[in-house]
């Protein structure tokens, strides 16, 4: 990772990746059907008619969804922007190496039970992460956080939330407290033009957010 300039143009063209991604991988995407469909990351981006390819990760899959699944991002032959993982959190080291491999350019963890949680085991998960990324191009949201919501790109962590593009950008920390703000933003008429909770902040902070966001033309 860029220590020294932080805010360098290899970290800004790395995190229009965070919200305008051509390719997601959906790790933990579930083999139930009815359940992806309602709550899972693959049902989201589907339901919210996301254009860009999917690529569900299931070791007992061969599809989700009318989707062809793969065993891991590794085993995916073509390249991957983003990764949402979504697996237990004693998982999560494992599947954010396979990312790191892969050369993915964001993953989002939306799995809690980290740092986050004040015990040893949780604080140990989130440092095995940290040491992972060090040295990488991979770029990390969260962990313990609900994402992205981006219209342009339709990538979102609520189908409920509007497709249409307005020019508010939000940085949030909390997930919860963000789709509150959102959904009460939204019912008086305002539109966004992206947001992010980013939980933990293991990586990408709300800094590094704002300074993008200040040179997002989409956003006024």
């Amino acid at each position: 990772m860029n220590t020294n300039n932080r805010y360098s143009n290899a970290l800004m063209e790395s995190m229009n990746y965070c919200f305008l991604p051509k390719s997601i991988a959906v790790i933990g995407a579930s083999r139930d059907s009815d359940r992806e469909l309602k709550t899972g990351w693959v049902g989201r981006l589907v339901r919210y008619q996301y254009q860009g390819k999917i690529y569900p990760i299931n070791p007992n899959a061969t599809e989700i969804l009318g989707i062809k699944a793969y065993p891991s991002v590794t085993s995916v032959p073509d390249s991957i922007n983003y990764a949402i993982i979504s697996v237990p959190s004693e998982l999560v080291p494992s599947q954010v190496k396979d990312c790191v491999a892969k050369s993915i350019k964001v993953i989002h963890v939306y799995t809690a039970g980290f740092a986050e949680t004040g015990t040893t085991d949780g604080k140990r998960l989130q440092a095995e992460i940290k040491e992972i990324l060090k040295g990488s191009q991979t770029r990390l949201i969260g962990p313990n956080c609900m994402g992205v919501y981006c219209p342009a790109s339709k990538l979102t962590f609520d189908v409920r939330f509007p497709q249409e593009s307005g020019s508010i950008a939000f940085i949030s920390q909390t997930g919860v407290g963000g789709r509150r703000l959102i959904n009460l933003a939204t019912g008086r008429g305002l539109r966004f033009s992206k947001v992010v909770s980013y939980g933990n902040a293991l990586d990408l902070n709300g800094t590094d957010f704002l300074e993008y966001i200040a040179t997002d033309p989409d956003t006024k």
